[in-house]
C-alpha cells in the first residue's frame, strides 16, 4: 500500500512539472496616452470604461458592472546594471513600488516559453512571499495575441535598493541560480521614478468567473496641472489556482479582448508596454 502511494504521489508531481498552472491570464492594451490629462484623469478614465462598458457587452451578451475608484498611487523605479543592463539579459526585471511609504520589490522572469518560465526558482526567504505565474496577453504589430509567460515573486523590502546584494537577500533561488555578486551595482533604470495611478472597480462577467479590470497611468515624476501621463494601459485578469478555465471563461476573455482593440480612438496598438518605454527611455542606459 505504502509503494503504491508513493507511485502515485510520483506521478503527481512529475505531472505538476510537466503541465506548470497558469494561475491567472491578464490581458492588456495600451491607451492613447494624450486622452488623459491629470486634472481630469477620474473622467478620462470613467469615459473610456464607459465606452468600454457597451463594447465588451455587445461582444459577450453579459455584464461589464462596477464603478472604478483610484485605488492605488505608489512611486515605481525598475532596476539594473548601468551600461550592461544583466538582468534583462538573462530575461527578468525587478522593481520597487512604494505605496504609503511602504516598499516592497517583485523579481519577476518571462518568456514566451510556458515551461522555462515556470522552471525559474523565484524562492524567497520572506514567509510574506507572493509567488505567482501567470500568462500576460498582449498585441504586436505581427499578432493580434501575444502571449508571455510571466514568474514572479513579491516581497515586503525596507533595504535601499542600490546593489545586487539586495536581490539575492531577498531571492535565495536567483542567488543559487546565476550567483551575481552581491557588491553588483544597481541604478533606477533610465533614471525614472514613475508614478503611477491605478484605477479599479469595474468587472466583466465572463461565466463562471469575473475578470477585474484596472486602468493604469504612468506619470514621470508627480504630475501637476494639465500633465498627460507617459503611458496609460487597460487590463483585465481573471485567476483559477487551479487552472480549470471553462471553454465559456476563455471565449469570452477573447472576445472582450477583441472589443477592447476595436476602440480605435482609444487604443494605442504602435505603443510600447510599460516595461519597454522604461529601458528605451535613456538609450544609453543598457549600452
Amino acid at each position: 500500500m505504502q509503494k503504491l502511494l508513493l507511485f502515485l504521489f510520483l506521478l503527481v508531481s512529475i505531472a505538476a512539472h510537466a503541465n506548470p498552472k497558469v494561475e491567472s491570464r491578464e490581458y492588456k492594451l495600451m491607451l492613447k496616452a494624450d486622452l488623459f490629462q491629470y486634472n481630469t484623469e477620474a473622467e478620462n478614465v470613467g469615459s473610456f470604461l464607459d465606452n468600454a462598458k457597451v463594447t465588451v457587452e455587445a461582444a459577450i451578451n453579459g455584464d461589464a458592472t462596477g464603478r472604478e475608484s483610484l485605488e492605488k498611487v505608489r512611486d515605481v523605479t525598475f532596476y539594473d546594471t548601468h551600461g550592461t543592463c544583466q538582468l534583462n539579459e538573462v530575461g527578468y526585471i525587478f522593481r520597487e513600488r512604494i505605496e504609503n511609504e511602504a516598499s516592497e520589490v517583485t523579481l519577476k522572469f518571462r518568456s514566451p516559453d510556458r515551461y522555462i518560465s515556470h522552471f525559474e526558482d523565484l524562492s524567497a526567504a520572506s514567509p510574506k512571499a507572493d509567488t505567482k505565474f501567470e500568462a500576460d496577453i498582449g498585441i504586436s504589430s505581427a499578432s493580434p495575441f501575444k502571449v508571455v509567460y510571466g514568474h514572479s515573486n513579491t516581497v515586503p523590502n525596507k533595504r535601499t535598493i542600490n546593489k545586487m546584494g539586495d536581490i539575492n537577500h531577498h531571492f535565495t533561488g536567483f542567488n543559487n541560480g546565476y550567483g551575481f555578486s552581491d557588491d553588483t551595482e544597481l541604478s533606477p533604470v533610465g533614471g525614472l521614478t514613475i508614478r503611477e495611478h491605478v484605477y479599479k472597480g469595474r468587472e466583466i462577467d465572463l461565466g463562471s468567473t469575473k475578470a477585474k479590470i484596472s486602468v493604469t497611468l504612468w506619470y514621470n515624476g508627480i504630475p501637476t496641472d494639465h500633465q498627460n501621463p507617459v503611458l496609460a494601459e487597460v487590463s483585465f485578469k481573471y485567476k483559477d489556482k487551479s487552472a480549470n478555465y471553462t471553454k465559456q471563461v476563455v471565449n469570452n476573455a477573447k472576445a472582450s479582448f477583441d472589443a477592447l482593440q476595436s476602440l480605435t480612438h482609444w487604443i494605442n496598438p504602435d505603443s510600447k508596454t510599460k516595461t519597454k518605454w522604461v529601458y528605451d527611455f535613456d538609450s544609453s542606459f543598457c549600452s
